[in-house]
């Protein structure tokens, strides 16, 4: 019974089975799937799954935003704005306008399925991809960071994330 179950547990792991982290290339640098959480609105209005990943050693982080409902471009361009305000106040909002309507218009609308991921590179800079197709390019360093701090405030000691938005 002993080495059947070794048996089986070696099999699935050199398969790829269950004990295969989750990974995503990007920027040439592989991440690895770190933690998952699902984004609500009131607690009980499921509007996507967020997947964090990261590259510890390369410093690149990425979140990767699976939608569960419908949402048009514009409601997404103004969510992300008034979400970047509550979190830094109007001053650096206002400062940081033109970016945030470069994002806004960089919006496409998403049905349940569609994704958008953002990562930060290691040089500062974000990427913006829909359905793994690049879709804008924030040199902003400052700007990049700030961005991905409305889904990912911070980390713990062990490296898990800090969520900057209600979960289900």
């Amino acid at each position: 019974m002993t080495r059947s179950l070794f048996a089986l547990m070696l099999g699935l792991s050199l398969s790829g089975g269950v004990c295969a982290a989750e990974r995503l290339w990007f920027d040439d640098r592989q991440l690895e799937l770190k933690a998952q959480a699902r984004a609500c609105y009131l607690g009980f209005i499921e509007l996507y799954d967020v997947d964090f990943f990261r590259n510890q050693a390369e410093s690149t982080n990425c979140v990767r935003l699976s939608y569960l409902r419908d949402f048009d471009s514009k409601t997404l361009g103004e969510a992300t704005q008034e979400v970047f305000e509550d979190r830094y106040g109007a001053g650096v909002a206002s400062r940081y306008r033109p970016e945030l309507e470069q994002v806004a218009s960089a919006y496409r609308s998403v049905e349940p399925g569609d994704r958008y991921l953002y990562c930060l590179g290691s040089d500062g800079t974000g990427t913006l991809l829909r359905d793994d197709a690049p879709t804008l390019r924030l040199p902003s360093a400052d700007f990049a960071r700030r961005f991905l701090q409305i889904w990912v405030t911070g980390e713990d000691a062990l490296g898990n994330p800090q969520w900057g938005f209600d979960s289900c």
